[in-house]
C-alpha cells in the first residue's frame, strides 16, 4: 500500500516549501508560500503562510 506525504511537527528555524503538510495543534496545514518559519508564525497565526487542511 501506498503511504501518503510524509507530515511532520511544524518547528521554528525550518525552510519550507509550497505544499509541504505540518501539523500544529493536532491540525494539518499546507504551505502556500515558500519560506523560513520564525517564531510567532505558526501555522493558525499566519493565514498568508499556511492553509489548514
Amino acid at each position: 500500500t501506498a503511504s501518503g506525504p510524509a507530515v511532520s511537527e511544524w518547528a521554528p528555524n525550518t525552510a519550507y516549501t509550497v505544499g509541504t503538510l505540518v501539523t500544529y495543534n493536532g491540525k494539518t496545514y499546507e504551505c502556500r508560500q515558500a519560506h523560513t518559519s520564525l517564531v510567532g508564525w505558526e501555522p493558525s497565526n499566519a493565514a498568508s503562510l499556511w492553509l489548514l487542511k
